[in-house]
């Protein structure tokens, strides 16, 4: 699975190559650990904390907020 990540300040932008497994959800960010839609997503080097964020799963895009590691994505309506 192809993971990119961008990040400025504490902002970051995620894009994966995983489906979307609900229109609102949380996850869980724990060092190189992303913990999303029941599956675990290892990266190359741990992931600073951010707090707000676009997340992309296959081309869908999510609204992301997170503190101390815990995220809830919502569903971009385009």
């Amino acid at each position: 699975m192809i993971v990119k990540v961008v990040r400025v300040r504490d902002v970051a932008i995620i894009d994966m190559e995983l489906e979307p497994c609900a229109d609102v959800f949380t996850f869980r960010i724990e060092g190189r650990e992303i913990h999303l839609c029941g599956k675990t997503v290892v990266l190359p080097e741990p992931l600073e904390e951010f707090r707000k964020g676009l997340l992309v799963l296959v081309k869908t895009p999510f609204f992301v907020e997170c503190e101390g590691g815990n995220c809830v994505a919502a569903r971009v309506n385009l």
